[in-house]
């Protein structure tokens, strides 16, 4: 802006000297002309940079704008090995927890009635809502257009979890995410990049070290843009911060159950 006013001011000298040669006394038409064609030249250059920085400013502010609400698609993803896994894992927890002399038990009984193996498998897409007001993070969850559930509330830095009801107003929850201190290993691989709704994206694999589980750790593979200054528990509840790096696409799946995993796609940003 500051060569734009230059050139303004150089404009308005050469012109207010034009103008001073043409109101003196009788000069020749030849140099009247050549300061005409002078002027015209002066205009077009001007004319040329006004564009150029009109577009540059339409450009820099374009590029600061900073998107504020993404909408995610979730989905089970399962194959047969891991359906078969699950099958054989739900089967024995089912007959350690059995009597047959007794009645069955209150796990035996809930596993029953909820046919785990079934829903997982047929679990319906639903749709993980990500909006930005100011410091806060919201997070929602959307089956068929419906809220379900409330909401979840976190900032940047932070790994304290709210829970609210749906007018958010009431928060009646508080969770530390990262309390634990779960040992993480993580992998990038800058070299692995995609294109994700018009972000720079590249691999990132996070595996969280879990000695205590039946399922082992768990795996998270996701590409990450840093082009948005987010963290990842921004749409997942890792129980880890890493600042910077928002993800586009997530996959998490539990070590020994290959074959199922829950899969998050970023659909649109509004």
């Amino acid at each position: 802006m500051k060569s734009l006013l230059l050139w303004l001011k150089e404009f308005l000298v050469i012109l207010n000297n034009c103008h001073s040669e043409g109101s003196m006394t009788e000069e020749s038409q030849n140099k009247k002309e050549m300061s005409l064609i002078r002027m015209k030249h002066i205009n077009y250059i001007l004319i040329f940079l006004l564009l150029v920085g009109c577009s540059s400013a339409k450009n820099l502010t374009e590029n600061n704008s900073k998107p504020t609400k993404f909408v995610f698609k979730k989905s089970i993803i399962s194959y047969q090995n891991g359906i078969l896994d699950l099958q054989s894992k739900t089967d024995s927890l089912i007959h350690v927890t059995y009597n047959p002399k007794g009645k069955d038990s209150l796990i035996n009984k809930k596993l029953k009635e909820m046919e785990v193996i079934n829903s997982l498998a047929q679990s319906p897409e639903t749709e993980i809502y990500v909006e930005v007001e100011n410091d806060s993070i919201w997070r929602s969850t959307k089956l068929d257009g419906k809220m379900i559930g409330d909401y979840f509330m976190i900032q940047k830095n932070s790994g304290i979890l709210n829970y609210y009801d749906k007018s958010k107003s009431v928060n009646y929850r508080k969770y530390d995410l990262f309390s634990q201190n779960y040992e993480y290993q993580i992998t990038e691989n800058k070299k692995d990049r995609k294109e994700i709704n018009g972000f720079d994206c590249f691999k990132l694999k996070l595996v969280k070290i879990d000695k205590e589980s039946d399922l082992g750790d768990t795996i998270y593979e996701m590409y990450v843009t840093e082009q948005i200054d987010l963290p990842i528990h921004s749409v997942i509840n890792l129980t880890k911060l890493v600042p910077n790096t928002f993800p586009m696409e997530i996959k998490v799946s539990e070590e020994k159950l290959s074959g199922m995993a829950e899969l998050y796609e970023l659909i649109r940003i509004e």
